[in-house]
């Protein structure tokens, strides 16, 4: 069996991440060959082995040149395509199947205008319509596609989990005993909370006495990121850390030294720092929407009620003062291992 596998993204956070841990678990599939398309640079780990061939190609996602001049010579000679995302190249004749991250663009506002929402609908249709199997992340994600697009097609769960530079670094670093602060980690977009958490922290600046410091991990080079906040938060540069250009060590260095990290999000598909805090030893704080309540309420995190700042302020106030041991629970429950069998059986079945 030959499959094709999209991995453009690889080397970019978010679904880049996902696809970059899952590949290393397919390919080592036995008696199956593979078609890896990507950068041949952040592909050449791949270039030695005997199952894998690489084919260069490096247009961007959701471009007309992806659209239309994708290798699909080269994809349509394999007997399955694979994607991470929705974005499905023309003329690739072969059974296809992808994965669904979120509909974040559609269940919340900011996400720019009605003609790139539109394309977007259309790309989703699309791959609804043409894919044999389509993938998500999260039951929460699962059912809200199937509402929205008016859907009882079969999508398959298959859950993010722990990238290998996370578990190495592990291995290389004790839990820290010894911790203070509070971190956020996430981009600066409105769906992601940080409003709630300013004026939460700002409720405790107001109040005075002993307040921990705060970190913030982000991008602000988002077309969609949150203005306001931005502004808020660049004025007031002296009350917090601001961290935009980090490496991932330096992340993992944060969260491993931190009191508790903070996700006050009010739309994910998944949500992966929580997951990565956790396995640091970092206890969490989160939101109670939805999707935390099913990735997370077999976890011991702490919960608050979806935008209510002084609910966010009091727990702020009374930070954990050990780490936390999670380690068994994560092995037992979301790992890119189990979500490369998963996809695996699907494509050779």
């Amino acid at each position: 069996m030959r499959i094709a596998i999209d991995c453009r993204l690889i080397g970019q956070s978010g679904i880049g991440t996902f696809i970059e841990n899952v590949v290393p678990h397919m390919v080592a599939t036995p008696d199956v060959d593979f078609v890896l398309v990507g950068d041949k640079g952040r592909l050449a780990d791949y270039a030695g082995r005997g199952n894998c061939t690489i084919v260069e190609c490096t247009y961007g996602s959701f471009s007309p040149k992806e659209l239309l001049r994708f290798p699909v010579k080269e994809v349509n000679k394999c007997d399955v395509f694979y994607t991470p995302n929705f974005n499905i190249p023309m003329g690739i004749r072969i059974p296809i199947y992808c994965t669904i991250h979120d509909i974040v663009f559609f269940d919340t506002e900011h996400f720019g205008s009605s003609l790139h929402l539109a394309a977007l609908k259309w790309y989703v249709q699309r791959a609804l319509r043409i894919a044999k199997g389509v993938f998500t992340v999260s039951q929460f994600s699962r059912q809200r596609i199937q509402d929205y697009f008016h859907t009882q097609r079969d999508i398959q769960v298959v859950c993010n989990g722990l990238s290998q530079e996370l578990l190495e670094y592990k291995a290389c670093h004790p839990v820290v005993q010894q911790r203070s602060g509070i971190v956020y980690l996430g981009n600066i977009k409105r769906n992601k909370g940080i409003h709630i958490l300013w004026q939460a922290y700002q409720k405790l600046l107001d109040e005075g006495g002993n307040i921990p410091h705060l970190t913030i991990i982000g991008r602000f080079d988002f077309r969609t990121k949150d203005d306001e906040i931005l502004q808020t938060i660049l004025a007031n540069k002296d009350k917090v850390r601001l961290v935009t250009d980090a490496t991932n060590k330096q992340v993992y260095d944060i969260l491993a030294h931190a009191a508790c990290l903070v996700s006050p999000s009010l739309y994910e598909g998944f949500g992966i720092p929580p997951l990565e805090a956790m396995s640091l030893g970092t206890p969490v704080i989160l939101s109670d929407i939805p999707v935390y309540k099913e990735i997370y309420g077999n976890y011991p995190v702490t919960f608050f009620e979806a935008g209510n700042a002084d609910e966010l302020c009091r727990m702020l106030k009374t930070l954990p003062a050990s780490p936390i041991d999670v380690d068994e629970l994560i092995a037992s429950t979301y790992t890119y291992e189990k979500t490369a069998k998963k996809i695996m059986q699907a494509l050779t079945e």
